[in-house]
């Protein structure tokens, strides 16, 4: 079995992850989703944002990609929004929809959502959004409380929830910098079905495609199955998977995949030194264990009180080095940075083209400063 070094294993995953110079990644938003399988999608704008990057497109290019039917969101891992290939709902909710729902057995009872209550909304939802019907979160909330439903606190939210997960609703088309509600079997006209061992197997290799080296308890943890039905999935596609060593830890990686990374003594060079993160990048959050990237004594930075919001992340090399935070105007954007520590005079440029890189994205000006 090969050994990893730190450093080997971070320029590896930033490869996974399409995070290269110069974009590494074809196909535009759908090839970054092809790539990385499901995005942690809960904060929109850091989404598009975590797709723009990847693949060299602007806003409105992949805000394209939802309205054509390409790509989607909804709540497939963790009970948490993702961005996906519309194409795969269906086969990734059979998989995991039935854990994600006895998990929230609980908070179902504390909200006063009865079997009655969801199924009413349920068909109101199929009532409105029938025959290409689309509409925003506040839209449907109040077809709900129109028929008696509170959706007050967190009953609306895990309303729509629900119906997503059930297999009801997804997230589709865009109306400015909000998604619609669409009914899901009308939006996605050709979905792929899969059984549960063809299922695994492909979720343990799109995983690895987007996030090698990985553990088993990292797809564990993302994906929020067992260990034993990822082994399973990892026997499934053995044939095409293959092992690395970091530390004194099994890590799993496609067979080959190191063959089209530069050669060990051109790596550094040809890897992005610099890259600007969304919060919620699956950089850093496809992990259960976060330690190559990230030092313990930042944590408490990046995830502020431990309370699940990530910030916003500026990587060198692979390892997170400080946040940044960002301030628009109608005529310009300025980055601030906030680093762990002093930067390198070397890291500047690749600071301006990450900047630049950004500006492109958003189609307007973007300048860089300190706090």
């Amino acid at each position: 079995m090969e050994s990893r070094t730190r450093t080997e294993l971070l320029h590896q995953r930033l490869h996974s992850h399409g995070l290269t110079t110069p974009v590494s990644l074809t196909g535009g938003p759908a090839g970054v989703v092809d790539r990385l399988f499901a995005l942690q999608g809960q904060d929109l704008p850091g989404a598009i944002w975590s797709l723009g990057l990847r693949s060299g497109s602007t806003l409105g290019e992949v805000a394209a990609a939802f309205d054509d039917g390409t790509l989607v969101r909804s709540w497939p891992f963790r009970g948490t929004l993702h961005v996906l290939r519309a194409e795969d709902v269906h086969w990734t909710l059979a998989l995991t929809s039935e854990r994600i729902l006895r998990s929230a057995v609980r908070r179902k009872v504390e909200l006063e959502l009865d079997a009655g209550t969801l199924a009413k909304a349920g068909a109101i939802a199929v009532g409105a959004l029938s025959d290409g019907g689309r509409l925003s979160r506040r839209q449907l909330l109040g077809l709900f409380e129109a028929d008696g439903i509170r959706t007050t606190g967190q009953r609306g939210y895990h309303l729509l929830w629900h119906l997503s997960v059930t297999g009801i609703t997804v997230l589709g088309p865009m109306d400015g910098s909000e998604q619609l509600f669409v009914l899901l079997d009308e939006w996605v006209l050709r979905p792929r079905h899969l059984d549960r061992e063809a299922s695994l197997a492909e979720l343990v290799r799109r995983y690895l495609a987007g996030r090698a080296p990985a553990t088993e308890a990292d797809i564990s943890w993302w994906s929020k199955l067992p260990l034993a039905d990822i082994r399973a999935g990892l026997a499934a596609a053995a044939t095409e998977l293959e092992e690395v060593q970091y530390g004194s830890v099994a890590y799993w990686q496609l067979k080959n995949d190191s063959s089209s990374l530069p050669a060990a003594a051109d790596t550094a060079s040809r890897t992005t030194s610099v890259v600007l993160l969304p919060g919620f990048d699956e950089h850093l959050l496809g992990y259960t264990d976060r330690s190559a990237a990230l030092a313990p004594e930042h944590a408490p930075l990046t995830v502020p009180g431990g309370n699940g919001i990530f910030k916003p992340t500026l990587v060198l090399n692979g390892r997170i080095a400080g946040l940044w935070s960002r301030k628009s105007s109608a005529k310009k954007t300025v980055i601030t940075l906030h680093p762990f520590t002093p930067l390198p005079v070397r890291a500047l440029s690749g600071i301006r083209r990450a900047a630049s890189d950004y500006g492109r994205f958003l189609g307007a000006p973007v300048e860089v400063s300190s706090p």
